[in-house]
């Protein structure tokens, strides 16, 4: 009788095989870290709070995720710490207790293209070799029966049917995934106590994983951008509520918010994806800190607020073919969210400088930080919203140099193409809410395709209607003189 040689490599997978199931590792005892690094609770692995020793610390933005709940989604930019966050909570679970989980991207190719290395490191980190197995395509604790195993969904419908017994499924990168995919999994995961968890960034709003999974509660989100029921957890988690975030990550982030404002929202901030044409003023514009010369030509213009809409006022000069966007004033924001009277609009333009011996009766203890005004907008000229004449009027009277701009039949659009013709934009970081227009001013996009129309969504442009007020004269009718923004310099200049 033969006896068939027992390699060494087989030995080697018994040998640790056995290692795994005579070692178990000690329950985790997750820290909440705030900021500051400090930790705020210690919560042992069913939930409940203990005076034990941390083993597995938590942002506190990502607490929830230690507690049950059937679907789970964390979304946001880069470095939040959400991945690190999740594969620390379930190898801890894996570590207590049998689960299944299924470790899922909607295209999975091969192993690489999985969170199989995320897991990895986890273990190797958390010096967890001696319960885990980490094999090339699952990973195992014996001592538990728990296993993470690894799939695509795109096009797998028999592969993923036949986890009906897990107990997670996580859906990494999941902007991606397709409805078809999220239709086939929902009902496959159905164990009683089983959980969905979903991670990802988002990239354009009519994607099923928004429209599908957080459309339903999107009106529902807090300020955070977070919401929570008895069958739901929606997370949303920035480097800003990474308490671990590093200095070189520091280095890109803040080097892409200077050179790429839209890209910087979407990868960092967990924005919508607006790197396209869907941005009227994109990859146009920039935010840089600049000393404002001696000697220029400024640019003042007004839009006026209308119930819940601003009044605006903006300070602009041109030096070469760029717009340098120095001053703003915002009704809104600087009357602590309330409208500005009109018999006080002086102040939202100019503060104190230049006052009447009348107004100087009007001004009041506290204006001085509520209106601290731009520089020079009693003494140069003031364009004008033309659809409110008698507020032109009425500021005229308070001691403006102030005028309508002149309108026509695609003046909006002409304006538009007049501001991209700078080769580009630098807006001051103080213009704190002309930032925020630039972010978001933007043409309609059909929600079924997905298309890019030619209509601009009128939102968001308060402060650039100002601006656009403010070059009146230069911008020209279509079937008059249209001043290029590169010839305006040679104006400007004389």
């Amino acid at each position: 009788m033969s006896r068939r040689r027992i390699s060494y490599a087989a030995v080697a997978r018994v040998e640790q095989l056995f290692k795994g199931i005579t070692t178990k590792a000690e329950p985790a005892v997750f820290g909440i870290c705030n900021m500051q690094r400090e930790v705020i609770r210690r919560i042992d692995i069913d939930g409940n709070e203990t005076l034990a020793a941390p083993t597995v610390l938590i942002p506190a933005k990502l607490e929830r995720l230690i507690y049950p709940k059937r679907l789970k989604i964390i979304y946001g930019g880069r470095g939040s710490a959400k991945t690190r966050t999740v594969v620390s909570v379930l190898t801890a679970q894996a570590s207590a207790r049998r689960e299944r989980v299924l470790c899922l991207r909607e295209i999975q190719n091969s192993i690489e293209e999985s969170s199989h290395a995320e897991l990895s490191e986890e273990i190797e980190r958390r010096d967890l070799g001696g319960s885990f197995v980490v094999g090339k395509k699952i990973i195992r604790v014996p001592a538990t029966r728990s296993s993470f195993s690894f799939r695509g969904l795109y096009r797998n419908q028999r592969g993923i049917k036949g986890f009906t017994k897990a107990s997670k499924a996580w859906v990494d990168e999941a902007d991606g995934v397709s409805r078809d995919s999220w239709e086939i999994l929902f009902p496959t995961i159905r164990e009683s106590g089983s959980e969905v968890w979903v991670t990802f960034n988002p990239n354009k709003p009519h994607d099923p994983t928004w429209t599908d999974l957080i459309g339903p509660y999107e009106h529902l989100l807090d300020d955070d951008g977070c919401y929570e029921d008895d069958e739901v957890l929606i997370i949303r988690a920035n480097y800003t509520d990474n308490p671990w975030f590093t200095e070189e990550l520091e280095l890109e982030r803040a080097k892409m918010e200077r050179t790429d404002k839209d890209r910087y929202n979407w990868i960092w901030l967990g924005q919508f994806n607006k790197r396209s044409n869907e941005l009227v003023f994109a990859g146009k514009w920039r935010t840089e800190a600049f000393e404002t010369p001696l000697n220029v030509r400024f640019f003042f213009g007004a839009d006026w607020g209308f119930a819940q809409d601003p009044t605006t006022l903006n300070r602009s000069f041109v030096r070469g073919n760029t717009l340098y966007i120095d001053f703003e004033a915002n009704s809104l924001r600087q009357n602590n969210g309330k409208g500005v009277d009109l018999d006080e609009i002086w102040k939202l333009f100019a503060g104190n400088e230049g006052m009447r011996p009348d107004q100087k009766k009007q001004w009041q203890t506290g204006d001085g930080l509520k209106y601290p005004g731009i520089p020079g907008a009693r003494k140069w000229k003031i364009k004008a919203d033309s659809a409110r004449p008698e507020t032109i009027s009425l500021v005229a009277k308070q001691g403006f140099n102030i005028s309508a701009a002149a309108k026509w039949g695609g003046s909006v659009e002409d304006g538009i193409t007049f501001l991209r013709g700078f080769d580009e934009i630098v807006i001051h970081p103080r213009c704190v809410e002309t930032i925020k227009e630039f972010e978001r001013y933007s043409y309609k996009v059909d929600k079924q395709t997905g298309d890019i129309l030619p209509i601009i969504v009128d939102k968001h442009n308060h402060h650039i209607d100002g601006i656009r007020y403010s070059m009146d004269g230069y911008i020209r009718g279509r079937n008059g003189l249209n001043i290029t923004a590169e010839a305006m310099q040679s104006v400007v200049a004389a």
